[in-house]
């Protein structure tokens, strides 16, 4: 048997090219939040930072639904880092809602917002309530404390700078001569550690009534007398 000829390809080159061409997925952004470096206490540093899932290009800043603007007065403390917003030091006065946005090809992802309430204080302590009683004429006197913070300060009372007499921001004096002298409040913030007292001095007047027991005992000396008097008259 004869071989059977093999004959050159008439395919042209040109149905055998091939085109490549790179396709970039993109992902999606998936989640961007806003978190804190640590508890916000006033004249301490704190750093936010925007947390994003996903491919982002750019992230920018917003406070109380407006972008951010770092080149006032109010915000001349603030900075921004990579993906962070750096506070050198915090103050009350930078308190509100902040956002950070994240942005790619399919348009920008915003974060819940973050609150930013900063802890500070006690700044001052204030006692209102009578500074003088007069026996008689009241029972008990109330005393109030009050302090400048954030959170709520938590309250302690002493009396003379010895005696602690309970907890919370009203103390109820009885009016009488031993509950005289001075009386103290402690304010203490739970999140700051600060703590602050004020003290006033309370002035009790006139005579404690006597006990019923002795004032009966009492009448009924006197009675005696008055009778052991009237029979030696008689005699």
């Amino acid at each position: 048997m004869g071989s059977t000829p093999v004959w050159p390809s008439t395919t042209s080159l040109a149905e055998n090219s091939t085109v490549s061409k790179m396709l970039t997925v993109v992902e999606a952004i998936k989640s961007v939040m806003v978190k804190r470096s640590k508890i916000p206490i006033a004249s301490d540093n704190l750093t936010l930072t925007c947390d994003v899932t996903g491919r982002y290009d750019t992230i920018y800043w917003m406070k109380d639904n407006l972008s951010l603007v770092l080149n006032n007065t109010l915000n001349s403390d603030i900075t921004i880092s990579n993906n962070s917003l750096h506070f050198s030091p915090v103050q009350v006065y930078n308190n509100g809602n902040y956002q950070c946005v994240a942005t790619n090809i399919f348009g920008p992802h915003t974060s819940p917002k973050y609150q930013l309430l900063v802890n500070y204080g006690p700044l001052s302590v204030n006692i209102s309530g009578p500074v003088s009683v007069v026996i008689g004429s009241v029972i008990t006197a109330t005393l109030k404390c009050s302090a400048n913070s954030q959170p709520t300060s938590e309250y302690g009372w002493k009396f003379n700078n010895q005696s602690v007499l309970g907890t919370g921001p009203l103390i109820a004096v009885v009016a009488s001569l031993e509950n005289a002298g001075n009386y103290t409040c402690v304010a203490k913030n739970p999140v700051t550690n600060i703590s602050m007292s004020k003290t006033i001095t309370l002035d009790v007047t006139g005579h404690s009534p006597a006990p019923p027991f002795q004032s009966r005992v009492g009448l009924m000396l006197m009675a005696l007398l008055a009778l052991s008097l009237c029979l030696l008259i008689n005699h």
